[in-house]
């Protein structure tokens, strides 16, 4: 496994091309809607799954949600870090939006629990081969005093 340790270019990260492609879901939360059969997707596609229609329009989803489902990550993905064990949620959308996976940050183990409400946060991801940083969306629990 990979340490804090290990040399920069040892760590297998996607190229800052498709980073920057993907900007848009992954800092707004931006997806696809299909204005023929009304179907929404995240991440945002070409061409709709259901009705074949091609003409997609973009779609930003709600920035808060409810947790569907938990689990714990003990084991934790190259480049991310030794911050183990992380909590992980399903998460969906306020609105008619998707559901999404991601980390729960900001809060204990025990806090993460189904119903909870989430909001969307960005947080830096990991760091790149060519020594840039790449950003992305985490979940934290709303708090009650907002």
């Amino acid at each position: 496994m990979w340490s804090k340790s290990e040399p920069i270019y040892r760590i297998a990260t996607q190229s800052t091309a498709k980073s920057w492609r993907n900007r848009f879901a992954r800092y707004r939360l931006v997806g696809t809607h299909c204005p023929s059969c009304g179907m929404d997707h995240f991440p945002g596609r070409h061409v709709c799954p259901k009705c074949h229609e091609r003409d997609l329009v973009a779609k930003e989803f709600s920035r808060t949600g409810r947790v569907v489902c938990t689990a714990v990550d003990h084991s934790p993905l190259m480049g991310h870090g030794e911050e183990v064990p992380k909590p992980f949620a399903i998460v969906k959308m306020d609105g008619n939006g998707p559901h999404v996976v991601s980390d729960v940050v900001d809060c204990d183990l025990e806090q993460v629990k189904e119903g909870l409400g989430v909001e969307l946060v960005l947080r830096k991801w990991r760091r790149e081969s060519n020594g840039n940083y790449t950003y992305g969306y985490k979940f934290r629990p709303i708090s009650s005093e907002e």
